[in-house]
């Protein structure tokens, strides 16, 4: 084999030694995934990386990352009919920047303000001024 292919070769295997696996840690009575969870690495470091969480419909109920063992990043939530429901923001394990609620027809409704996990401001947009 040429060294450029022997490379090549060694890379796609590096990468795909490192990549994620699915894991179907429950299921609904009729066999559609219901929690999945996502982890890189294997055995006893194996961390996990993402969870997503099914409706009984098999939409999406919602799903978010992990860092370290702790929440991070977005976070999306979905009505059983896959309207978005709420979207999350975490960072370090800690909630941070907006959390946007949607109503069942898709428009925003709340904004809740996080600094460092505590909860700064409420704007609701339900309300008729």
């Amino acid at each position: 084999m040429k060294p450029l292919h022997i490379a090549l070769v060694a890379t796609l295997l590096f990468a795909f030694g490192c990549s994620t696996h699915r894991y179907v840690a429950s299921r609904f009575p009729d066999g559609k995934p219901e929690v999945v969870i996502h982890y890189d690495g294997k055995g006893d470091s194996a961390m996990k990386v993402m969870e997503e969480v099914y409706h009984p419909n098999g939409k999406l109920d919602y799903r978010g990352r992990f860092k370290d063992g702790k929440e991070n990043g977005e976070w999306n939530y979905f009505y059983d009919n896959g309207t978005r429901k709420f979207t999350e923001h975490w960072e370090n394990g800690l909630e941070e920047g907006v959390q946007t609620d949607y109503a069942p027809d898709g428009q925003i409704y709340r904004e809740l303000y996080y600094e460092k996990g505590k909860l700064v401001r409420t704007v609701d947009r339900s309300k008729v001024e």
